[in-house]
C-alpha cells in the first residue's frame, strides 16, 4: 500500500455501498478520497494529501462531507488546524452530536480544533476541508451520546 494512504487506513473503510464522491470541483477531482469508517461517519470521505498519521511528522488530509453527511464526536491526541476549502462547513464541538448546535464555518475559514477536544461534522451544505497536523494521530469516537 502506498506510504502516503496508509495512514488512513486505520480510519478508513471501504464500505461495499459506499460510493466515492463525485468529482464536483478542483479541491476534490485531484485526490483519492475513499469512505470513512460506517462506524465513525456516513458521507464523509477523506484523503491523505501528504505525510502520515502514524509517524512524528507534519501531515495534511483532505475532507469531503456531501449534503447530509455526518461525522460522529470524536477527539484526536494532536491539534489540528482547519481550512475549509469549498463550500460552507458545520462544524461542532462537544460530546454530542448536534446538528443544530454546530458553527458555518464559510469557504476560508481558518481554525484550530485543540488536541483530545470532542468535535463533530455535519453536512448542512456539501463541503471540503482540509485537516493539518503533526502525528502520530489517531482517531477515537468519544463515548456514545449521539
Amino acid at each position: 500500500m502506498h506510504r502516503a494512504t496508509f495512514a488512513l487506513a486505520a480510519l478508513l473503510a471501504a464500505a461495499g455501498c459506499a460510493q466515492k464522491p463525485a468529482a464536483s470541483s478542483a479541491w476534490t477531482g485531484n485526490a483519492t478520497f475513499a469512505p470513512m469508517s460506517a462506524a465513525t461517519a456516513t458521507g464523509a470521505f477523506a484523503a491523505t494529501l501528504d505525510g502520515s498519521t502514524t509517524t512524528a511528522a507534519p501531515y495534511t488530509i483532505r475532507v469531503h462531507i456531501t449534503k447530509g453527511g455526518k461525522i460522529l464526536p470524536h477527539i484526536h491526541p494532536d491539534p489540528r488546524v482547519i481550512t475549509v476549502v469549498d463550500g460552507n462547513l458545520c462544524y461542532g464541538f462537544g460530546e454530542t452530536f448536534d446538528p443544530e448546535a454546530c458553527k458555518m464555518y464559510p469557504e476560508g475559514s481558518y481554525f484550530l480544533v485543540p488536541g483530545n477536544v470532542p468535535h463533530y461534522g455535519y453536512g448542512k451544505e456539501e463541503a471540503v476541508y482540509q485537516e493539518s497536523g503533526v502525528g502520530p494521530s489517531a482517531f477515537n469516537l468519544t463515548p456514545a451520546k449521539n
